[in-house]
């Protein structure tokens, strides 16, 4: 057997011998990603090949775990602890919060963001102002008006129709998350959009995080104001610094294991995450990840943005891809991939310089690590 085939036939003994989620007594499921608490451990629901399935996952010691879990709890871990102890000194929080939002919301949206600033701060190197927007679709006019949230305007009907119908609120959605100047004044604009009529109990688990990631994109920002003050020649001029993968992926990597309190739940996030990927009503391209070649192919593709659903997939091949990087170069050799933002002509300048990798190292170190959790998630099949 080849070297090749070899590893792609232990990582798949890894994910059917030791991939054992605690299947929960089921409820009845209202929609995929719904959480439940369920004797006494958070539990989410999924559906696969038509019936509905309550995940947990019960505290296991690191030596019962397989290997694509270990390297999940060393990324968890390094994102945590560099949290741990630290306070908010250089970001100055400011709050522009809907009379509509429901006051549970409100006060979890606070909850998340003052948690992720204990992380985030040590990104910035200077005072800075971010600004939080909690809205729902009962102010979609003050949005249209509003001199930052207007620039997105178009993008939220869908949740303006389906929201006073009951529908989809399940859903929370980015509203903002930049760093630019406006005003006179460069200064960080973050939130998110949610539905008057929701709850905590009615989010699916993947809009726990939103409110991080979205706020990480006003970090990833600061650091390449200057350029984005100059402009690019087009999306693909944009793509070359800040790839998908590395943008919307590394902010989901990062979003996801600061707002998960605990690595049961974490692992809980990925395999619905990742089982959303899977199945009738994933793209199509990801049934490419069936082997490391193919699985290290599609990284480069959707890298360069040549697929039509590159940025689709971005957010979790991204997702697994940095979550390997920051295990095996911790959270301090990350951070630096984003103070280098602007180094040479491109997002593979800045890999270099700041890890000493290439793209196709890294693509084919972390390959199995996205092949392994694609493997483990059980999608949503007929």
């Amino acid at each position: 057997m080849s070297r090749r085939n070899w590893v792609f036939a232990l990582v798949l003994a890894l994910i059917t011998t030791s991939f054992t989620p605690a299947l929960a007594a089921a409820p009845e499921c209202l929609f995929g990603g719904q959480i439940r608490i369920i004797s006494g451990q958070k539990s989410a629901c999924q559906v696969v090949n038509g019936e509905a399935i309550w995940f947990s996952y019960k505290k296991r010691a690191e030596s019962k775990l397989n290997q694509y879990e270990k390297t999940k709890l060393k990324a968890y871990n390094q994102i945590r602890n560099a949290a741990v102890g630290k306070t908010v000194k250089n970001i100055e929080l400011k709050y522009v919060i809907s009379k509509q939002l429901p006051a549970q919301l409100r006060t979890e949206y606070i909850r998340q963001t003052e948690q992720a600033s204990k992380l985030y701060d040590q990104f910035f190197t200077r005072p800075v102002v971010v600004n939080n927007y909690f809205q729902t679709e009962k102010d979609a006019q003050f949005i249209k008006n509003h001199p930052v949230l207007k620039r997105d305007v178009q993008s939220f009907q869908r949740w303006y129709d389906s929201w006073p119908k009951g529908k989809e609120t399940e859903h929370t959605v980015g509203l903002a998350a930049w760093f630019f100047k406006s005003g006179g004044k460069s200064e960080g604009h973050t939130g998110v959009l949610t539905a008057s009529n929701g709850s905590i109990a009615k989010l699916r688990l993947y809009s726990h995080q939103v409110v991080a990631h979205e706020y990480f994109h006003v970090v990833q920002d600061f650091y390449k104001q200057s350029q984005d003050e100059i402009g690019y020649d087009g999306v693909k001029a944009y793509a070359k610094y800040y790839p998908p993968i590395f943008r919307e992926g590394s902010a989901n990597t990062i979003a996801t294991a600061i707002s998960m309190d605990s690595f049961e739940d974490y692992l809980l996030f990925y395999q619905l995450f990742l089982s959303q990927n899977k199945g009738i009503y994933a793209p199509k391209i990801f049934s490419r990840i069936n082997n490391l070649p193919n699985t290290i192919s599609l990284l480069k593709e959707i890298e360069f943005n040549e697929l039509p659903e590159s940025h689709e997939a971005s957010y979790s091949v991204g997702a697994l891809v940095f979550e390997w990087l920051i295990a095996e170069y911790g959270f301090a050799g990350y951070k630096k991939l984003i103070e280098n933002q602007l180094i040479g002509d491109s997002f593979a300048d800045n890999l270099k310089a700041s890890l000493g990798l290439t793209l196709d190292q890294l693509y084919k170190a972390a390959a199995p690590h996205v092949l392994a959790g694609f493997l483990a998630a059980k999608g949503s099949t007929r």
